[in-house]
């Protein structure tokens, strides 16, 4: 009887509608939370996805520039240290800026004597070669000796002279740093040759003393042709000197 009544009782209860506020409330709470947390989820990894896309374009740019800056800064060096088919004239180990102390010399050609603080003869009347390795194209040293040899127009003024890498004059006890048309000694044959070596020497010696690498420096000036036109660039690469190493310690 009482397992009846328990049984009876339950079947009632269940039977009994509950409020809608009750029926509601727990699901509508839940539903609203779990929406909440889903959105500040999906909020949270848009901002992550939006922050790594920035995070990849300002790298890309970053990268992006240093190439263009590295590339434009290396190459301006380049043009303005060595030059180029535009700007030079080579002939074996010699380089002529064509454009020299000229008014209308590109902005390399002035770059270029600017840092190394230079004033040559402008190019309309004068032609000037460095050369800062020998006719093998080893670079010249001071620990080696080197025969220079040139046979220069008979109507010309020309000097050679001798630096160090940075171009500046080498001391030495001699104050010997350059011959020139009329201070050298010329051989019968009519050929100018000049000996480059740290240890004294006779005839045209240049001392090169401890300087380290050398750059040699040979001006020409053609008397033979009218001032302010200058000389044929290939004929005078005809007529650059000779450079031989004889030996090195």
């Amino acid at each position: 009887m009482i397992r009846t009544f328990i049984e009876g009782t339950r079947s009632a209860t269940a039977r009994i509608p509950l409020p809608n506020r009750l029926l509601s409330r727990t699901p509508a709470t839940g539903r609203s939370w779990l929406t909440k947390l889903r959105g500040t989820r999906f909020w949270r990894h848009q901002v992550k996805k939006r922050i790594a896309a920035l995070m990849r374009l300002a790298t890309d740019w970053a990268l992006f520039i240093l190439v263009v800056l590295t590339g434009g800064f290396s190459s301006a060096y380049i043009m303005m240290d060595r030059g180029s088919s535009l700007t030079t004239l080579t002939s074996g180990p010699w380089v002529m800026w064509t454009a020299t102390a000229r008014p209308d010399a590109d902005p390399y050609t002035r770059a270029h004597h600017a840092r190394i603080g230079a004033l040559p003869l402008p190019a309309d009347i004068a032609e000037t070669w460095v050369a800062r390795s020998d006719g093998a194209g080893d670079t010249l040293h001071s620990s080696c000796d080197y025969e220079i040899t040139v046979s220069p127009p008979a109507a010309s003024w020309w000097s050679l002279a001798v630096f160090d890498a940075d171009g500046r004059l080498i001391q030495n006890a001699a104050a010997r740093h350059v011959f020139t048309s009329d201070t050298a000694a010329i051989s019968p044959d009519g050929r100018f040759v000049a000996l480059l070596s740290r240890s004294a020497g006779g005839g045209n010696w240049l001392p090169t003393s401890g300087a380290g690498n050398l750059s040699v420096v040979f001006t020409l000036i053609d008397l033979s042709v009218a001032l302010g036109t200058g000389a044929d660039p290939v004929d005078a690469a005809a007529r650059v000197p000779q450079i031989t190493a004889k030996s090195c310690r």
